[in-house]
């Protein structure tokens, strides 16, 4: 077994016993990292009766994660989906019952719909993080670590740059790119070939997935300008972004990428200093207080690279962001349509990528 994995098969032993004491249900594991059509699964689990089989998906610090990234994530897998995680909290615990994603994690709580085997146990107390497995990836995807990833993903080759070609690029201290780097070749996303002979990333899918869930809680909050209303559902239309140095992101991006979507809320990225001459040529208006609940149609975000970064330059379409963070906010949502368009937008512009890693 790989110090990679060994986390999260421990967590996939505790979770099998956890639901076997609180609920009497016995899981058992037919294979471990086993490969499926084209993917690779942590584990098949097979239930008791052998007339049910899920492909399980084994998340540590599960409660961190997004609930649209996991529950997109989980939707790709080549069968029967099963989160085990090492916690799950009571409102992850409804949400993923409403959308009858199976989960069992390490204190006991568990969602299993599989007739005539029904299971719902939720409000069990989780265990205490265990800092000393996390470290290694933490701080490569804390809020500024993120920021270096995103850079990683859209140029795979800008990690064998120089430290100080990725820092510029990323829009980080140089001090940043070290602790970033060392980060992701602990966790076995990037190998450090040594002597000279450069880096490369060797999971791109998995540092991808783990980017999507990371940057909806961790660094996309702290980008927020605003949120605002347009009376217009076709405002954005009449726009030339690129003239405020700005780019489209969320379903107004994947509708230009894809002609696919209409979208239903409309998502910018503008660099500091636009967002003024944006709102007055946009006519938007703020979101009136009180309205937390609706807050508009329009999301308006600081871009955070560099804003002559070279990845810039893959994708001919300068007006729109770049697919990762397309996805990535797609995804975020959790709504059955953005993620079917996300996968479109992972299908053409990034499962080249997976395939190579």
């Amino acid at each position: 077994m790989s110090p990679r994995k060994e986390p999260e098969h421990n967590i996939l032993e505790k979770a099998l016993k956890a639901i076997e004491r609180e609920a009497g249900l016995r899981l058992f594991i037919d294979q471990l990292d086993a490969k499926h059509e084209g993917h690779i699964i942590d584990a098949v689990l097979r239930l008791g009766d052998g007339n049910h089989r899920f492909a399980a998906e084994v998340k540590r610090w599960a409660q961190q994660a997004n609930v649209g990234a996991l529950l997109h994530q989980l939707g790709t897998l080549p069968f029967r989906a099963i989160l085990v995680a090492d916690y799950v909290n009571p409102k992850m615990a409804d949400r993923l019952r409403q959308e009858d994603v199976q989960f069992i994690d390490t204190a006991g709580n568990a969602y299993i719909n599989a007739p005539p085997v029904y299971v719902f146990v939720s409000g069990k107390r989780g265990p205490q993080a265990d800092i000393s497995t996390k470290e290694g990836t933490n701080r490569a995807f804390d809020r500024t670590g993120l920021k270096v990833v995103f850079a990683f993903l859209c140029d795979p080759d800008l990690v064998n740059a120089t430290y100080r070609d990725i820092a510029e690029i990323a829009d980080v201290a140089l001090g940043t790119v070290g602790w970033v780097l060392n980060g992701l070749k602990t966790a076995g996303l990037v190998l450090d070939k040594g002597r000279g002979k450069g880096r490369r990333i060797v999971d791109y899918q998995r540092m991808l997935d783990r980017w999507v869930e990371a940057y909806p809680e961790k660094l996309r909050p702290k980008l927020l300008i605003g949120n605002f209303l347009a009376d217009d559902p076709y405002w954005w239309k009449n726009i030339n972004i690129h003239d405020f140095g700005g780019v489209w992101g969320g379903e107004t991006a994947a509708a230009l990428y894809t002609d696919y979507l209409t979208p239903m809320t409309n998502t910018a990225y503008l660099p500091k200093g636009a967002a003024n001459q944006f709102f007055a040529q946009a006519r938007l208006r703020k979101t009136p207080e009180g309205m937390e609940a609706d807050p508009g149609n329009v999301r308006i975000y600081n871009v955070f690279w560099h804003e002559r970064a070279t990845f810039l330059d893959i994708h001919p379409r300068r007006e729109l962001a770049p697919p990762v963070l397309v996805y990535a906010d797609l995804v975020a949502t959790g709504d059955p349509r953005n993620r079917e368009t996300a996968k479109m937008i992972y299908d053409e512009y990034l499962a080249r990528y997976c395939r190579e890693g």
